[in-house]
């Protein structure tokens, strides 16, 4: 469960080829959690309430027109899938 503290294009050879959105975890708010490679759901938007079991973040891009999946010699397709990143959130200096 968190809230979403951005949303930004992935971008390719000037192509946008969906987006990443950020969550802010409640119960770990140093953390980012970035999920990308997905078609952001036109419900979200940056301050939105997010739940691990309830909350629609969107669908998975089709990646296979921007590169060749490495993925796709494990799955039965062509490899899309998303990218789940967890980083330290930014602090700001005071002073």
């Amino acid at each position: 469960d968190g809230t979403i503290v951005a949303i930004d294009d992935v971008v390719l050879n000037d192509q946008v080829y969906g987006a990443r959105i950020d969550i802010q975890p409640a119960g770990a708010p140093s953390l980012v959690v970035s999920v990308s490679h997905v078609r952001v759901d036109p419900s979200l938007v940056v301050g939105s309430p997010v739940t691990a079991a309830g909350s629609k973040l969107g669908s998975i891009v089709d990646f296979t027109h921007a590169e060749r999946q490495a993925l796709a010699r494990y799955t039965n397709d062509s490899g899309n899938h998303v990218v789940i990143e967890v980083h330290l959130s930014a602090t700001l200096s005071l002073g």
